[in-house]
């Protein structure tokens, strides 16, 4: 990658996501707000809003839309319905983990001056000022360019 060569999706683009059930089967439909679900096989994957302040955007395509009330009816957590798109709040940014950092998909993260690390709310230590955002995706499943690096979803 080169140095100050950033950027991974603009606000408001179209994200290629994979859509999967929530804990209780539940699946988002096209409009509805997502939360991050983890990463899999090189995929971020998305499931319907279940906690305020967690949304990252709006499901574009995708999800319960794409089938009928049958196909959906036996869905249990972490089941992947398929690819989707989502319209991301925020920019999404590639920045370095700071060193001994190991995120995932969906850790909120303060900037530091050697790249990203893990938001530590235990008393005295970071604050809701210090989030600078949350993991998208890490850098392993993209290619060299990005490994020791993680794709931030930015709230500043």
């Amino acid at each position: 990658m080169v140095q100050g060569d950033l950027r991974y999706f603009e606000p408001g683009r179209q994200v290629p996501v994979r859509v999967v059930a929530d804990t209780d089967g539940n699946v988002p439909e096209r409009g509805d707000p997502v939360q991050l679900a983890g990463e899999d096989e090189g995929h971020t994957e998305v499931q319907a809003l279940a906690d305020d302040g967690e949304g990252i955007g709006a499901l574009q395509r995708g999800g319960g839309d794409d089938y009928d009330d049958d196909e959906t009816a036996d869905l249990e957590e972490g089941d992947v319905l398929g690819s989707g798109t989502v319209l991301v709040t925020g920019p999404v940014d590639w920045y370095d983990e700071a060193d001994g950092e190991d995120l995932s998909v969906d850790d909120l993260v303060v900037l530091t001056s050697d790249g990203v690390r893990a938001y530590d709310d235990d008393p005295g230590d970071d604050t809701p000022l210090d989030l600078f955002g949350r993991v998208f995706a890490t850098g392993t499943r993209a290619s060299a360019e990005t490994a020791e690096k993680v794709a931030v979803l930015r709230y500043k």
